[in-house]
């Protein structure tokens, strides 16, 4: 590899700044997609467009460069003289032809989210060819909290001379933000505004990555989201999960079913304190055999949806039902799909997979940190539903290769890549010191 790195013309990492960051993501990140599926949105005729893919990589600057806080200051620090490697990242080496942080703005409203995912799903089919990087069989759910950029109290905002009678509803600065309940947390309030964030995260070695999310109003019921997210993961085509681990806003006998029959994907839930226990099962769910001995689970037939149990042979030989019992139970998953699924309640499976679950919400805390030098007080910078969903499946693509670059450098790039271009980097600045000195 030192070989390949010295065979590389050496304006290559000059005109990139020698930053790593833009280097790797030049070397092993295929944005194609971008145009491909953006370029059929630009009319014919008129003055050349921008190629999609430099108002991309904007994107991608605005939400990886902790010094860059806003779209308007981003297009200004590319207009800097100094930032000529930003410059040939997005593809526009002439300050005159950066575009302006108003078609940044264009550009998010006339690709719709549908797009958007396109985008990151083909990102995720490149991230499942690198090798024990994604790991989706066991993926978690949950929902998380996002602050609406509004202020003060609803008003109207409607053109009619008399507002006091008029019949308009009032509506924050932000049309389609509402009132939310969120946990009680020290220093935090109960209530917010805006929406609410649901995702699917998928485990990794370096830690949980976000695969998708939809963002919805704050009073919408987690059940009601848990098939269109199941939905939206099979989009991707070659992502198998097979088990979502998920808290109880998502325990629902009949989408679990659903989910399993016709996704072919297993939701993993505890089970609610009023709910109705079969006769067959103990008080913790567990099945039992008519003597009331708990049964040892052997495993689900997807074939005929049925979760088979044995009896306990020490148990078994001293019960007196032993001669008539045929100390294999089988249980149909469309009877009861809380009790009787792919994971049974009370196991160790279960118990390890719920557990998987609590990394979700670090996966939403490390978000929410990251989001701090981005989103002023947490807010985010855009309204309406439509635009806060794009906004969102942005972060999470470029999340996502933020986390491909890291995998690409720890498992395929030598030891020392990082340190190899620095060098390089200095290399050059003594270059440039040795002509002025003479």
């Amino acid at each position: 590899m030192e070989l390949q790195l010295e065979l590389i013309p050496f304006h290559y990492y000059n005109t990139l700044g020698f930053d790593v960051e833009l280097i790797d993501y030049i070397d092993h990140v295929d944005d194609s997609i971008v145009l491909e599926k953006i370029k059929p949105l630009y009319k014919d005729g008129g003055r050349p467009s921008v190629d999609p893919r430099t108002y991309f990589r904007m994107h991608y600057l605005y939400f990886t460069r902790p010094e860059i806080s806003s779209f308007r200051q981003l297009c200004k620090q590319l207009v800097y003289p100094k930032n000529q490697a930003w410059r040939n990242f997005i593809g526009t080496p002439n300050i005159k032809d950066v575009p302006v942080h108003s078609s940044l703005s264009h550009f998010r409203k006339n690709v719709t989210p549908e797009l958007f995912y396109a985008i990151l799903f083909d990102l995720i089919r490149q991230a499942l060819k690198l090798g024990d990087f994604l790991q989706p069989a066991l993926s978690g759910i949950d929902s998380r909290p996002v602050y609406a950029h509004v202020n003060g109290y609803k008003k109207k905002r409607c053109n009619c001379e008399n507002k006091e009678i008029c019949e308009c509803e009032k509506t924050y600065s932000d049309p389609d933000a509402k009132v939310g309940v969120q946990r009680n947390k020290a220093n935090q309030n109960k209530f917010f505004i805006g929406y609410r964030k649901h995702s699917i995260v998928c485990p990794t070695p370096s830690g949980p990555v976000t695969l998708l999310s939809i963002v919805l109003p704050p009073d919408t019921a987690d059940i009601d989201v848990l098939l269109p997210l199941v939905e939206k993961l099979k989009q991707i085509g070659e992502l198998e999960v097979e088990y979502l681990a998920a808290d109880l806003g998502y325990f629902s006998a009949d989408d679990q079913a659903e989910s399993l029959l016709e996704y072919d994907v297993a939701i993993v839930t505890d089970f609610k304190k009023n709910t109705v226990i079969p006769e067959t099962c103990s008080s913790e769910g567990k099945p039992e055999c008519k003597a009331g001995h708990e049964l040892i689970w052997d495993g689900f037939d997807k074939d005929t949806y049925t979760s088979w149990f044995n009896g306990d042979e020490d148990k078994c030989m001293a019960c007196p039902l032993q001669a008539t019992c045929d100390k294999q139970f089988g249980f149909s998953f469309e009877e009861n799909p809380f009790f009787y699924g792919p994971v049974p309640q009370g196991s160790s499976v279960q118990e390890n997979m719920l557990r998987f679950r609590k990394q979700v919400e670090l996966a939403f805390a490390h978000e929410s940190n990251q989001l701090d030098s981005v989103l002023r007080h947490k807010k985010v910078p855009v309204k309406t539903t439509e635009k806060v969903q794009s906004f969102f499946i942005m972060r999470d693509t470029f999340r996502l290769i933020e986390r491909i670059i890291m995998h690409v450098r720890e498992t395929v790039l030598p030891k020392d890549h990082v340190e190899k271009i620095k060098e390089l980097q200095l290399r050059q600045v003594e270059q440039f010191s040795l002509s002025l000195a003479v």
